[in-house]
């Protein structure tokens, strides 16, 4: 029985599934269901396919390794760690994904102590496919905490359950815990780092199998805090994986780390890998139908029936053009006009509204100087700021508003399609 306009509406916003990442691959049946191998041409205009370049690094890697995954919001590096955890050898590997955004506020600069005191309390609530005694690693936590003289109040401490559910408030909300573990590493960083790596240490010499741990670190490209705050955000990221990299090294097991497509660490000596937004366009402006037709494939599989022309007609190739190729931007318009009330397929006018809506999104809080900023990157189609403005144009680049093409043999930036009109505005009104 054909399902109706509403049924059509509901099944196909459920499986955009927008929050995408974790949830959308929890299961295997969804994986295979929604996945679309867009990494499968090597010069193609979603670029090498790093997840195999990534696995190689570890597979080809004695002992530990650690790397780095970079991109803009909504690119899809989540979806693509998944991917990695479903691909390693599971008689070699023991993949163990954490989201920091569970345990730290991503508004806020990032305190090296307490991210390290959360690598260790998110690894142990993850590893549950490491076949660990729990209660046996809930012991090892606080022993850690002891060992670099950080007191825990006795309320914390639990007796059972998820380490978590104690830790995580007390790295988010608890000023005094965190002044006193921020006081540890300060007053000796040697036995800080030395104390971090025993724990690790003894979680991978009671690994069953002697497999190998891989720690894939998620979310810490959430960190960009807000309009105000954004250089202290900034400079806490760079300083964490430049001063820190040592400690971010955990011994005996390879480590993923994500950052934001801004952080550019100095002193960092490992790989950085980068996903970035689809190519749906040319330098000159013309389309990438490559990358269109990828896209649309995407739609596809996650339309019931795979008719997305049912909700868009002969509008699919302009949806995909106005979100620049970033997942993220696609699924909000799509959905967007999903949650439209009238018949199928949608109008233009719906499409206009729901564009005007996005638009205003990516617009809300430009000051002047991010304005001539993408005015520049407009006529030049690169990014290249002054010092003092180089702040703005990592924000810019956080916010999406400017999009890097570095697919193939391009390496070019973009303002976002749907910005692009008021770029030019505001140009011809200066």
């Amino acid at each position: 029985m054909a399902l109706s306009d509403r049924e059509y509406r509901k099944a196909f916003y459920q499986a955009l599934n927008i929050q995408q990442g974790r949830s959308m691959l929890s299961e295997k049946d969804e994986y295979e269901r929604f996945y679309v191998p867009i990494y499968a041409d090597p010069d193609g205009p979603a670029g090498p396919d790093l997840v195999t370049e990534i696995i190689n690094a570890i597979d080809f890697t004695t002992g530990g390794s650690v790397q780095l995954l970079s991109g803009y919001r909504g690119a899809g590096k989540t979806t693509e760690l998944m991917r990695l955890r479903r691909q390693l050898d599971p008689e070699r590997y023991v993949p163990v994904y954490w989201d920091v955004e569970d345990y730290f506020n991503t508004e806020l600069p990032i305190d090296e102590g307490t991210f390290l005191v959360g690598l260790a309390a998110g690894f142990v609530d993850n590893c549950k496919d490491a076949d660990l005694p729990q209660d046996k690693l809930r012991e090892r936590i606080w022993d850690l905490l002891g060992r670099i003289d950080v007191d825990v109040d006795v309320n914390l401490k639990p007796t059972a359950g998820p380490v978590a559910l104690d830790l995580r408030v007390a790295l988010r909300d608890d000023e005094s815990f965190r002044a006193k573990v921020k006081k540890a590493l300060a007053s000796n960083r040697a036995v800080f780092r030395r104390e971090i790596h025993k724990f690790f240490e003894d979680v991978v010499a009671a690994m069953p199998g002697e497999r190998t741990p891989v720690f894939i670190v998620d979310s810490i490209d959430h960190y960009r805090g807000r309009a105000d705050t954004f250089d202290q955000v900034r400079e806490s990221v760079e300083s964490l994986f430049s001063v820190y990299a040592d400690e971010l090294a955990l011994p005996g097991m390879h480590v993923v780390y994500t950052v934001p497509i801004y952080a550019n660490p100095p002193a960092w000596r490992g790989q950085i890998w980068p996903v970035l937004n689809v190519k749906v366009r040319e330098k000159d402006g013309s389309d990438c139908t490559e990358g269109i037709e990828l896209l649309r494939k995407v739609l596809a599989r996650r339309a019931p029936e795979e008719d997305p022309e049912r909700l868009l007609d002969d509008q699919i190739d302009r949806v995909i053009r106005a979100s620049g190729g970033l997942f993220r931007d696609l699924f909000r318009l799509v959905a967007g006009l999903l949650l439209k009330e009238g018949d199928l397929p949608v109008d233009k006018a719906e499409i206009e509204s729901v564009e005007r809506k996005e638009r205003s999104t990516l617009a809300v809080g430009l000051s002047e100087e991010h304005w001539e900023i993408l005015s520049d990157v407009q006529r030049t189609k690169q990014l290249r700021v002054p010092r003092e403005r180089s702040a703005l144009a990592w924000e810019l680049q956080a916010r999406g508003a400017v999009m890097c093409y570095r697919n193939g043999t391009v390496d070019w930036y973009g303002v976002h399609p749907l910005l692009a009109p008021l770029v030019a505005d505001n140009s011809e009104q200066s």
